[in-house]
């Protein structure tokens, strides 16, 4: 990387044959918090095979919170193919605090994936909105939900109750 403009060469590395690359280079742009890329990372975010660049892609978001453009898509990605994109997601839209995913968050409590389901209860008590209280209360009544998940739920519900 050429160290007087790194954004250009990130920017070719986006578009590399090879995910790995792609996902370095999107670990790379979270780093320089670079504005101009939003719509780039949004693009790969619902556009890129591979789903470790698709989950790079939620994580950006996570950690560059300042934009709530990424967030319609964000919630698309809740319904993305693979666990680890929907679970990046959530985190993303947590992080990002935007009250207007809490239903689709909430829908998420009902995902098949573990990871998932645990991502979103974390993620709805992040966002403090009460909205969330039913389906949280439904989830700790649904006698087929294990434990550990359960336990998220009502620890997320002490927490909404508290705001």
């Amino acid at each position: 990387m050429t160290p007087d403009n790194p954004l250009s060469e990130l920017l070719v590395d986006l578009e590399d044959f090879h995910p790995l690359t792609r996902k370095q280079a999107i670990n790379k742009l979270t780093d320089l918090g670079d504005k101009s890329v939003i719509p780039k990372i949004i693009e790969i975010l619902l556009n890129d095979k591979p789903a470790l660049v698709r989950q790079a892609a939620a994580q950006y978001f996570q950690k560059n919170v300042s934009d709530k453009s990424s967030v319609p898509a964000l919630i698309q990605s809740l319904k993305d193919p693979e666990e680890i994109v929907r679970g990046a997601a959530a985190s993303a839209l947590g992080a990002i605090k935007d009250k207007s995913a809490v239903i689709d968050l909430c829908a998420a409590l009902k995902d098949e994936s573990q990871h998932v389901r645990w991502a979103a209860i974390h993620n709805l008590a992040k966002i403090g909105d009460k909205a969330a209280i039913n389906a949280l209360i439904e989830l700790i009544n649904d006698p087929e939900e294990i434990l550990n998940i359960k336990d998220s739920a009502k620890e997320a519900l002490r927490q909404l109750r508290l705001c």
